[in-house]
């Protein structure tokens, strides 16, 4: 499908010459395609850059073996009443692969492979009283990464099959209570297969311990690359979670709104800098502007045409900036703070 431009263009002095150009539709899905793909690209570096410093030097990370390095972190024994993990593992391995217990036949959190299901398991306060989740075996790869987290109700889980937030119902059996605040160890099981690497947290309640979704995809992607496990992604559910809440500076938004107006036209591409989906944020980083300083910042000058600064002046380079602009894109790198 195309669609109509009329276009009028004159020839001399005789009259009018009308043209009919023409837009594929393809180019409006492909462009589609390209936003969405850099909105999922802006949200897994923002989510990664937020999270993985905390979770590679978080306090309650208890347990971590790495291949070549088993006790990599090894608190042995340590308290808790909520728990998150991540396991990297082969997809032929079966039974009880890996669990965090508070001993035999007590409170207990796992995963159980079976007839082609991966079942996660939160026991308590015993072995007969369960909540989990059951999910079927990735369909290919050699390889996979599970994560999971448990907080101290039983209907607080969690489960992520090679990065993918699972969606399944949480099921019961017998009378799950809450888990409690006791100590805990670590163990491997299984047959047909190894654990290649695991990471344990481990805390209380009131540290609201148990790892976001977010905070599990980032982990499950992180051992992957570890273990070059293919296949482990950052799931387009999670495209938020890397946003922090917080107010937009109203003047920012004003300045945005001139930006996008007068500046998106040429700079959509990383080839002549990306400025969709601009944050205050992102135009601090990328040195577009600075707080508080007209004169240093780069958007302002070339904008403007000043005299200041290096580089190309009297931006943009088809049509022209009003005084108002201009002044709204002052008014926010001042407000800046």
């Amino acid at each position: 499908m195309k669609l109509g431009v009329l276009k009028t263009v004159a020839v001399g002095s005789a009259g009018l010459a009308m043209i009919l150009g023409f837009q594929n539709c393809s180019d409006f899905a492909l462009q589609d395609q390209v936003l969405y793909e850099q909105g999922i690209f802006d949200s897994r570096e923002a989510l990664d850059q937020k999270s993985l410093p905390k979770l590679l030097s978080s306090s309650e990370l208890s347990f971590w073996s790495k291949p070549g390095n088993p006790s990599y972190v090894n608190k042995a024994l340590f308290m808790a009443d909520q728990l998150s993990f991540v396991v990297a593992l082969d997809t032929s391995m079966t039974g009880k692969v890996f669990s965090v217990s508070a001993g035999a036949n007590q409170e207990d959190a796992y995963i159980n492979i079976a007839a082609g299901k991966i079942r996660v398991v939160r026991a308590a306060p015993d072995a007969s009283n369960i909540s989990f989740m059951e999910v079927n075996l990735p369909s290919t790869g050699s390889k996979m990464v599970i994560a999971a987290g448990f907080g101290v109700k039983p209907t607080e889980m969690s489960l992520q099959v090679n990065g993918v937030v699972q969606t399944a119902e949480i099921q019961k059996t017998g009378t799950p209570g809450d888990f409690a605040f006791t100590v805990k160890s670590v163990a491997t099981g299984g047959t047909g297969g190894q654990i290649y690497e695991y990471v344990v947290y481990g805390g209380s309640a009131t540290d609201g311990l148990t790892l976001t979704k977010g905070e599990l995809n980032v982990m499950s992607r992180y051992v992957a690359t570890n273990n070059l496990i293919e296949n482990v992604i950052f799931d387009p559910a999670l495209i938020n979670e890397g946003k922090e809440v917080v107010e937009e500076n109203p003047k920012f938004l004003a300045a945005k709104a001139v930006i996008d107006a007068k500046c998106l036209s040429c700079h959509n591409s990383s080839s002549y800098g990306d400025f969709r989906n601009l944050t205050e944020t992102k135009a601090l980083s990328r040195g577009l502007v600075k707080a508080k300083d007209l004169a240093g910042s780069k958007l302002y000058y070339r904008l403007t045409g000043a005299t200041v600064g290096p580089g190309p002046r009297n931006m943009p380079t088809s049509g022209s900036m009003s005084s108002a602009e201009a002044q709204a894109v002052a008014d926010w790198i001042d407000s800046i703070e």
